[in-house]
């Protein structure tokens, strides 16, 4: 859904429907840019910490690292195997912790 009740689609007519989503929690801090004459959130992306995986009805507890600007995330289950998505779309959205 989208903020004015329509079904949020893409450019090319299909439904939104991620397949997994991923909150990452993070630490949430004051950007040093300006939007709109006001500095907005900045959420860190690098580091390591918790998330929640949802996928397929359920709910995982996670870890997440990623140790520098220039390479990907990496998730993990608690016990340190890879975290596996289902087929689809994925959607991560930072949290503050």
């Amino acid at each position: 859904m989208s903020m004015d009740g329509a079904r949020a689609m893409t450019t090319d007519g299909g439904r939104l429907s991620p397949a997994t989503v991923v909150i990452q929690y993070t630490t949430v801090r004051t950007s040093r840019f300006l939007e709109y004459g006001k500095p907005p959130p900045y959420a860190e992306s690098t580091g390591s910490g918790t998330a929640l995986v949802l996928r397929d009805g359920k709910a995982w507890t996670a870890h997440w690292s990623r140790p520098k600007l220039g390479g990907g995330t990496t998730f993990t289950t608690m016990s340190g195997q890879r975290m596996t998505f289902a087929p689809g779309q994925v959607w991560i959205v930072l949290a503050h912790r």
